[in-house]
Protein backbone atom coordinates (compact mmCIF):
# COMPACT_ATOMS: atom_id res chain seq x y z
CA UNK A 1 0.00 0.00 0.00
CA UNK A 2 1.49 3.47 -0.72
CA UNK A 3 2.30 6.01 1.73
CA UNK A 4 0.01 8.32 3.29
CA UNK A 5 -0.13 11.80 1.38
CA UNK A 6 -1.56 15.13 1.76
CA UNK A 7 -4.50 16.97 -0.44
CA UNK A 8 -3.91 19.93 -2.37
CA UNK A 9 -5.51 23.00 -0.36
CA UNK A 10 -9.17 23.67 -1.87
CA UNK A 11 -10.26 27.08 -2.33
CA UNK A 12 -11.74 27.16 1.22
CA UNK A 13 -7.55 27.70 2.07
CA UNK A 14 -8.53 24.62 4.44
CA UNK A 15 -5.72 22.10 4.28
CA UNK A 16 -7.08 18.88 3.74
CA UNK A 17 -4.62 16.02 6.15
CA UNK A 18 -5.91 12.33 5.25
CA UNK A 19 -4.41 8.83 4.89
CA UNK A 20 -5.62 5.99 2.62
CA UNK A 21 -7.12 3.89 5.50
CA UNK A 22 -8.76 7.28 7.93
CA UNK A 23 -10.61 9.10 5.01
CA UNK A 24 -10.62 12.15 6.49
CA UNK A 25 -12.85 15.12 5.29
CA UNK A 26 -11.47 18.07 3.52
CA UNK A 27 -13.94 20.87 4.08
CA UNK A 28 -15.89 22.15 6.53
CA UNK A 29 -18.72 23.34 4.60
CA UNK A 30 -21.05 20.71 5.66
CA UNK A 31 -23.26 21.32 2.36
CA UNK A 32 -20.17 20.59 0.04
CA UNK A 33 -19.52 16.81 -0.66
CA UNK A 34 -16.82 15.04 1.05
CA UNK A 35 -13.26 14.30 -0.18
CA UNK A 36 -11.19 11.56 0.50
CA UNK A 37 -8.06 9.97 -0.67
CA UNK A 38 -8.21 6.40 -2.02
CA UNK A 39 -6.32 3.95 -4.28
CA UNK A 40 -6.58 2.29 -7.37
CA UNK A 41 -7.22 -1.24 -7.06
CA UNK A 42 -7.00 -4.14 -10.02
CA UNK A 43 -9.30 -7.50 -9.69
CA UNK A 44 -6.99 -9.73 -11.76
CA UNK A 45 -8.02 -12.82 -13.64
CA UNK A 46 -6.10 -15.69 -12.91
CA UNK A 47 -6.12 -17.63 -16.03
CA UNK A 48 -5.16 -21.26 -15.49
CA UNK A 49 -4.74 -24.71 -17.48
CA UNK A 50 -7.68 -26.56 -16.62
CA UNK A 51 -5.49 -29.82 -17.51
CA UNK A 52 -2.02 -30.84 -16.31
CA UNK A 53 0.43 -30.65 -19.67
CA UNK A 54 3.61 -28.85 -20.99
CA UNK A 55 3.18 -25.30 -22.84
CA UNK A 56 3.83 -25.37 -26.28
CA UNK A 57 3.10 -21.58 -27.26
CA UNK A 58 2.00 -18.54 -25.62
CA UNK A 59 1.48 -16.03 -28.12
CA UNK A 60 0.66 -13.42 -25.69
CA UNK A 61 2.72 -11.33 -23.31
CA UNK A 62 2.90 -8.79 -20.51
CA UNK A 63 1.32 -5.69 -21.79
CA UNK A 64 -0.35 -7.13 -24.76
CA UNK A 65 -4.08 -6.45 -25.06
CA UNK A 66 -6.48 -9.53 -25.83
CA UNK A 67 -9.41 -9.35 -27.06
CA UNK A 68 -12.51 -11.82 -26.35
CA UNK A 69 -11.79 -15.30 -28.32
CA UNK A 70 -7.77 -14.38 -28.75
CA UNK A 71 -5.67 -17.51 -27.90
CA UNK A 72 -3.90 -17.18 -24.96
CA UNK A 73 -1.54 -20.10 -24.47
CA UNK A 74 -2.11 -24.12 -25.55
CA UNK A 75 -1.15 -27.07 -24.20
CA UNK A 76 -0.04 -30.64 -25.45
CA UNK A 77 -3.02 -32.38 -27.26
CA UNK A 78 -1.52 -35.62 -28.76
CA UNK A 79 -2.93 -37.75 -26.09
CA UNK A 80 -6.22 -36.05 -26.69
CA UNK A 81 -6.20 -35.73 -30.81
CA UNK A 82 -5.62 -39.75 -30.13
CA UNK A 83 -9.16 -40.51 -28.24
CA UNK A 84 -11.03 -37.81 -30.20
CA UNK A 85 -10.23 -39.89 -33.21
CA UNK A 86 -10.59 -43.25 -31.27
CA UNK A 87 -14.62 -42.07 -29.60
CA UNK A 88 -15.08 -40.41 -33.50
CA UNK A 89 -14.55 -44.28 -34.87
CA UNK A 90 -16.48 -46.30 -32.80
CA UNK A 91 -19.33 -43.45 -33.33
CA UNK A 92 -19.13 -44.56 -37.12
CA UNK A 93 -18.89 -48.41 -35.71
CA UNK A 94 -22.07 -48.19 -33.77
CA UNK A 95 -23.67 -46.11 -36.63
CA UNK A 96 -23.39 -49.10 -38.63
CA UNK A 97 -24.27 -51.89 -36.15
CA UNK A 98 -27.51 -49.54 -36.31
CA UNK A 99 -27.98 -49.67 -39.89
CA UNK A 100 -27.55 -53.27 -40.06
CA UNK A 101 -29.93 -54.23 -37.72
CA UNK A 102 -32.63 -51.85 -39.21
CA UNK A 103 -32.10 -53.15 -42.90
CA UNK A 104 -32.36 -56.78 -42.52
CA UNK A 105 -30.65 -59.08 -44.39
CA UNK A 106 -28.25 -58.48 -47.51
CA UNK A 107 -29.58 -59.71 -50.76
CA UNK A 108 -26.93 -62.11 -51.12
CA UNK A 109 -28.28 -64.01 -48.00
CA UNK A 110 -32.04 -64.02 -49.11
CA UNK A 111 -30.94 -65.31 -52.61
CA UNK A 112 -29.67 -68.37 -50.81
CA UNK A 113 -32.34 -68.77 -48.41
CA UNK A 114 -34.80 -68.18 -52.02
CA UNK A 115 -32.58 -71.41 -53.33
CA UNK A 116 -33.79 -73.30 -50.63
CA UNK A 117 -36.97 -72.66 -50.86
CA UNK A 118 -37.12 -73.83 -54.34
CA UNK A 119 -35.74 -76.92 -53.60
CA UNK A 120 -38.68 -77.57 -50.72
CA UNK A 121 -41.22 -77.01 -53.24
CA UNK A 122 -39.51 -79.22 -55.75
CA UNK A 123 -39.28 -81.81 -52.84
CA UNK A 124 -43.12 -81.36 -51.89
CA UNK A 125 -43.95 -81.83 -55.35
CA UNK A 126 -42.21 -85.23 -55.96
CA UNK A 127 -44.04 -85.91 -52.03
CA UNK A 128 -47.53 -85.17 -53.58
CA UNK A 129 -47.04 -87.42 -56.81
CA UNK A 130 -46.20 -90.23 -54.44
CA UNK A 131 -49.04 -89.51 -51.86
CA UNK A 132 -51.17 -89.63 -54.64
CA UNK A 133 -49.70 -92.83 -56.57
CA UNK A 134 -49.88 -94.94 -52.75
CA UNK A 135 -53.35 -93.19 -52.12
CA UNK A 136 -54.76 -94.89 -55.17
CA UNK A 137 -52.98 -97.94 -54.59
CA UNK A 138 -54.42 -98.70 -51.28
CA UNK A 139 -57.83 -97.73 -52.33
CA UNK A 140 -57.62 -100.60 -54.82
CA UNK A 141 -55.91 -103.06 -52.02
CA UNK A 142 -52.32 -103.26 -54.03
CA UNK A 143 -50.84 -100.38 -50.85
CA UNK A 144 -50.59 -101.77 -47.24
CA UNK A 145 -51.60 -98.88 -44.26
CA UNK A 146 -48.00 -98.20 -43.55
CA UNK A 147 -46.90 -97.20 -47.19
CA UNK A 148 -49.96 -95.25 -47.01
CA UNK A 149 -49.04 -93.26 -44.12
CA UNK A 150 -45.08 -92.95 -45.12
CA UNK A 151 -46.64 -91.18 -47.79
CA UNK A 152 -48.75 -88.89 -45.65
CA UNK A 153 -45.78 -88.06 -43.71
CA UNK A 154 -43.58 -87.72 -46.29
CA UNK A 155 -45.95 -85.30 -48.03
CA UNK A 156 -46.68 -83.42 -44.65
CA UNK A 157 -42.64 -82.69 -44.03
CA UNK A 158 -42.48 -81.40 -47.25
CA UNK A 159 -45.20 -78.89 -47.25
CA UNK A 160 -43.24 -78.32 -43.58
CA UNK A 161 -40.08 -77.46 -45.08
CA UNK A 162 -42.00 -74.93 -47.57
CA UNK A 163 -43.60 -73.07 -44.45
CA UNK A 164 -40.50 -72.56 -42.87
CA UNK A 165 -38.12 -71.04 -45.96
CA UNK A 166 -40.55 -69.02 -46.66
CA UNK A 167 -40.85 -67.82 -43.14
CA UNK A 168 -37.08 -67.33 -43.03
CA UNK A 169 -37.12 -65.03 -46.22
CA UNK A 170 -39.92 -62.98 -44.80
CA UNK A 171 -37.79 -62.95 -41.51
CA UNK A 172 -34.84 -62.14 -43.26
CA UNK A 173 -36.31 -59.38 -44.92
CA UNK A 174 -37.53 -57.52 -41.72
CA UNK A 175 -35.56 -55.28 -39.82
CA UNK A 176 -34.17 -56.39 -36.08
CA UNK A 177 -37.17 -56.40 -33.43
CA UNK A 178 -37.73 -53.45 -32.03
CA UNK A 179 -35.51 -53.79 -28.72
CA UNK A 180 -32.77 -54.80 -30.64
CA UNK A 181 -33.04 -51.89 -32.95
CA UNK A 182 -32.99 -49.12 -29.37
CA UNK A 183 -30.19 -51.40 -28.00
CA UNK A 184 -28.58 -50.18 -31.31
CA UNK A 185 -29.74 -46.91 -31.22
CA UNK A 186 -28.90 -46.42 -27.60
CA UNK A 187 -25.41 -47.56 -28.36
CA UNK A 188 -25.05 -44.61 -30.58
CA UNK A 189 -25.93 -41.82 -28.64
CA UNK A 190 -23.53 -43.31 -25.88
CA UNK A 191 -20.61 -43.50 -28.67
CA UNK A 192 -21.40 -39.74 -29.46
CA UNK A 193 -21.55 -38.89 -26.08
CA UNK A 194 -17.91 -39.89 -25.53
CA UNK A 195 -16.98 -38.09 -28.78
CA UNK A 196 -18.40 -35.04 -27.19
CA UNK A 197 -16.54 -35.86 -24.00
CA UNK A 198 -13.44 -36.48 -26.22
CA UNK A 199 -14.06 -33.66 -27.94
CA UNK A 200 -14.10 -30.73 -25.13
CA UNK A 201 -10.96 -32.31 -23.76
CA UNK A 202 -9.15 -31.51 -26.76
CA UNK A 203 -10.21 -27.97 -26.37
CA UNK A 204 -9.28 -27.90 -23.22
CA UNK A 205 -5.69 -27.85 -24.69
CA UNK A 206 -6.04 -23.87 -26.47
CA UNK A 207 -7.11 -21.57 -23.87
CA UNK A 208 -8.96 -18.52 -25.09
CA UNK A 209 -9.35 -15.13 -23.44
CA UNK A 210 -12.86 -14.44 -22.96
CA UNK A 211 -12.99 -11.01 -21.73
CA UNK A 212 -11.10 -7.71 -23.54
CA UNK A 213 -8.07 -7.19 -21.11
CA UNK A 214 -4.36 -6.30 -20.83
CA UNK A 215 -1.86 -9.48 -19.81
CA UNK A 216 -0.54 -8.10 -16.76
CA UNK A 217 1.54 -10.44 -15.60
CA UNK A 218 3.01 -13.98 -17.16
CA UNK A 219 3.93 -17.09 -14.50
CA UNK A 220 4.65 -19.70 -17.17
CA UNK A 221 6.00 -20.29 -20.75
CA UNK A 222 6.34 -22.18 -23.69
CA UNK A 223 8.19 -25.54 -22.74
CA UNK A 224 7.34 -25.34 -19.05
CA UNK A 225 4.55 -28.00 -17.42
CA UNK A 226 1.72 -26.36 -16.43
CA UNK A 227 -0.38 -28.04 -13.46
CA UNK A 228 -4.13 -28.05 -13.62
CA UNK A 229 -5.46 -25.08 -12.11
CA UNK A 230 -2.26 -22.98 -11.57
CA UNK A 231 -2.19 -19.45 -13.37
CA UNK A 232 -0.53 -19.35 -16.23
CA UNK A 233 -0.94 -15.56 -16.63
CA UNK A 234 -2.97 -12.75 -15.36
CA UNK A 235 -5.41 -10.47 -17.27
CA UNK A 236 -6.53 -7.10 -16.15
CA UNK A 237 -9.73 -6.75 -17.57
CA UNK A 238 -10.99 -3.49 -19.38
CA UNK A 239 -13.60 -3.40 -16.12
CA UNK A 240 -11.41 -4.52 -13.32
CA UNK A 241 -10.52 -1.13 -11.79
CA UNK A 242 -11.84 0.11 -8.64
CA UNK A 243 -11.37 2.85 -6.08
CA UNK A 244 -10.84 1.81 -2.44
CA UNK A 245 -11.34 4.44 0.18
CA UNK A 246 -12.46 4.50 3.59
CA UNK A 247 -15.37 6.95 5.02
CA UNK A 248 -15.95 8.19 8.57
CA UNK A 249 -19.65 6.60 9.72
CA UNK A 250 -21.13 9.80 10.23
CA UNK A 251 -20.91 10.35 6.62
CA UNK A 252 -22.35 6.79 5.82
CA UNK A 253 -25.80 7.66 4.66
CA UNK A 254 -24.18 9.50 2.03
CA UNK A 255 -23.08 6.26 0.59
CA UNK A 256 -24.86 3.72 -1.50
CA UNK A 257 -24.82 1.21 -4.23
CA UNK A 258 -25.01 2.81 -7.38
CA UNK A 259 -24.26 6.62 -6.35
CA UNK A 260 -21.66 8.51 -8.30
CA UNK A 261 -18.41 9.62 -7.43
CA UNK A 262 -15.27 11.94 -8.48
CA UNK A 263 -11.88 10.53 -9.11
CA UNK A 264 -9.04 13.21 -9.39
CA UNK A 265 -5.35 11.88 -10.45
CA UNK A 266 -2.07 13.68 -10.91
CA UNK A 267 -1.84 13.79 -14.52
CA UNK A 268 -5.71 13.59 -15.76
CA UNK A 269 -6.73 16.75 -17.17
CA UNK A 270 -10.84 15.73 -16.23
CA UNK A 271 -11.89 14.08 -13.07
CA UNK A 272 -13.46 10.60 -13.58
CA UNK A 273 -16.37 9.46 -12.68
CA UNK A 274 -16.72 6.29 -10.87
CA UNK A 275 -19.79 4.36 -9.49
CA UNK A 276 -19.90 3.02 -5.64
CA UNK A 277 -20.61 -0.80 -6.01
CA UNK A 278 -19.78 -2.08 -2.54
CA UNK A 279 -20.19 -0.50 0.79
CA UNK A 280 -18.94 -2.35 4.25
CA UNK A 281 -21.82 -3.22 6.34
CA UNK A 282 -18.74 -3.82 9.27
CA UNK A 283 -16.69 -0.98 10.76
CA UNK A 284 -13.39 -0.75 11.03
CA UNK A 285 -10.37 1.13 13.51
CA UNK A 286 -8.52 3.71 11.11
CA UNK A 287 -4.51 1.80 11.11
CA UNK A 288 -2.10 3.28 13.21
CA UNK A 289 -0.10 5.62 10.33
CA UNK A 290 -1.90 8.64 10.69
CA UNK A 291 -1.68 12.47 11.00
CA UNK A 292 -4.51 13.15 13.29
CA UNK A 293 -4.92 11.95 16.85
CA UNK A 294 -8.37 12.39 16.70
CA UNK A 295 -9.23 10.40 13.12
CA UNK A 296 -6.85 7.92 15.27
CA UNK A 297 -10.50 7.33 17.04
CA UNK A 298 -12.94 6.83 14.09
CA UNK A 299 -14.29 4.11 12.94
CA UNK A 300 -14.61 3.89 8.87
CA UNK A 301 -16.66 2.07 6.66
CA UNK A 302 -14.59 0.14 3.34
CA UNK A 303 -16.35 1.72 0.00
CA UNK A 304 -15.29 0.68 -3.03
CA UNK A 305 -15.94 2.26 -6.51
CA UNK A 306 -15.84 0.97 -10.53
CA UNK A 307 -13.85 2.70 -12.65
CA UNK A 308 -14.78 2.92 -16.23
CA UNK A 309 -12.49 1.69 -19.22
CA UNK A 310 -9.97 3.80 -20.94
CA UNK A 311 -9.25 6.22 -18.12
CA UNK A 312 -5.22 6.05 -17.86
CA UNK A 313 -5.24 4.72 -14.34
CA UNK A 314 -3.73 2.32 -12.85
CA UNK A 315 -3.02 -0.25 -10.06
CA UNK A 316 -1.87 1.65 -6.87
CA UNK A 317 -2.11 4.86 -7.90
CA UNK A 318 -3.30 6.90 -5.38
CA UNK A 319 -6.42 9.58 -6.35
CA UNK A 320 -8.48 11.80 -4.83
CA UNK A 321 -12.19 10.98 -4.51
CA UNK A 322 -15.11 13.22 -3.75
CA UNK A 323 -18.14 11.41 -2.83
CA UNK A 324 -21.88 11.94 -4.09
Amino acid sequence: MANPMTMTKRPTGLLVLATFAAGVAGCSDPALPPEHIGYVEAEWVYVSAPRSGWIVSRPVGEGQRVAPGDLLFTLDDQSQLAASAGADSRVEQARAQARDIATGAREPEIGALQAELADAQVALGLARVQRERVLALADDGFASNQQRDEANAAFNSAQARVRRAEQQIRVARQAGRPATREAAQAGVEAARADSRAASYELDQRAIHAIVPAEVSETFLTTGEFAAAGAPVLALLPDNGLRVHLFVPQEELPRWSIGSTVEIHADGLADPVEGEVIFVASEAEFTPPVIYSRDAREKLVFLVKARIPAGTGLRPGLPVDVIGP
